[in-house]
């Protein structure tokens, strides 16, 4: 560190403009594919979704999918319940927050307790006709979806750059 004082990383255009184009393609991918599946009702999670655990670094959005994953799995079963019981019941539902994000702290997963506990208001509060199990089982597959596309862009973008950059070195 030169003259004491912590270096910072200064953000290039370059960067921004990748990747902003990075969350629009995994945005959009998610987005009309998810829409194709005539059962979900709500394919916009699945972009919420992407480009929540989309970061530059593919080992950042590794930890941020798996977190995400854990949480929407979690939030979607604690949810699914809430929602079977909830009947108006505000401590019902607060309860249920409190054991999610609980739950996921106790298993050291404190950024999957935000996700997990929007998972469970989402299930829960939005009235919907459908039963809740089916209600959960979409957000869950919705979300894992936008996941799952924000790890494979990430997986397929980092091969990509590892064999320019390996082009490069022969070049």
């Amino acid at each position: 560190m030169p003259g004491g004082a912590a270096e910072t990383r200064r953000p290039s255009w370059r960067g921004a403009i990748y990747h902003g184009v990075s969350a629009g393609l995994v945005a959009a991918f998610s987005f009309s594919t998810a829409s194709l599946v005539p059962s979900l009702r709500e394919p916009y999670w699945a972009p919420i979704a992407a480009v929540v655990v989309l970061y530059p670094a593919r080992d950042a959005t590794r930890r941020a999918a798996v977190e995400r994953f854990i949480g929407t799995t979690i939030g979607s079963l604690i949810g699914w319940a809430t929602a079977d019981w909830w009947h108006q019941n505000l401590a019902l539902y607060g309860l249920s927050v409190v054991v999610a994000v609980g739950l996921c702290y106790a298993l050291r997963l404190e950024n999957a307790a935000r996700l997990c506990a929007v998972t469970v208001t989402v299930i829960t509060l939005i009235p919907r006709a459908e039963a809740a199990y089916l209600v959960a089982f979409h957000r869950f597959v919705e979300v894992s979806y936008g996941v799952a596309c924000a790890l494979a862009y990430t997986m397929a973008a980092e091969a990509i750059r590892l064999r320019c950059k390996s082009g490069d070195a022969k070049a």
